[in-house]
């Protein structure tokens, strides 16, 4: 088989962008992340190129490589998470509506809602308003503290600019035909 296969009626290499995206939901699909049904009307594939697409080896093993891919690195247990994670709001909101649930953990699962439905900013780190970098050659440090806003004249808090030093030039000494040195 060659590696190419036929999605909407147009040829496309496995190697290309919609190739990779087509292995990639080839292996989501046999994850159960994606139907068959799904697949077919993604990449309008016809009944006649679907049948061609379960015979091909060079598929066959491009999906075999991604799933091993996306096994190794985790990609196939968060995407199964994600999935089942939907449902937990559901789930969350059984318990803290139950009123002959034990009381703890209907405080907990308010707590977990309260939390799954906090806005993404107030779950995220914050983010500084400077970036600072900091070169250390030998004994010499030179640290840039700035601004993450722009600003020409912005200097970090409690200091002064300061100038970078101009590197020194070596001293040259020439050799003359006779061994001399002579000052250059």
């Amino acid at each position: 088989m060659s590696d190419t296969v036929v999605l909407g009626g147009v040829e496309v290499e496995l190697m290309s962008d919609v190739g990779r995206q087509f292995v990639t939901d080839c292996v989501r699909s046999a994850e159960g992340l994606l139907t068959d049904k799904e697949l077919v009307a993604i990449y309008e594939i016809s009944p006649v190129d679907w049948g061609n697409i379960a015979n091909d080896a060079a598929l066959g093993r491009a999906i075999r490589a991604e799933r091993d891919r996306r096994v190794r690195n985790g990609t196939a247990a968060r995407e199964a998470a994600s999935r089942h994670f939907v449902k937990a709001p559901t789930i969350l909101e059984r318990i803290m509506t139950d009123e002959g649930m034990n009381a703890r953990h209907r405080v907990d699962a308010v707590k977990e809602l309260r939390a799954i439905a906090a806005p993404e900013k107030q779950n995220s780190p914050a983010q500084s308003e400077r970036f600072i970098i900091k070169i250390v050659m030998g004994d010499e440090a030179v640290t840039f503290n700035k601004s993450i806003a722009i600003d020409a004249n912005d200097t970090p808090p409690d200091e002064e600019p300061k100038k970078l030093a101009t590197p020194k030039r070596p001293k040259l000494t020439l050799l003359s035909d006779d061994g001399s040195e002579s000052d250059g």
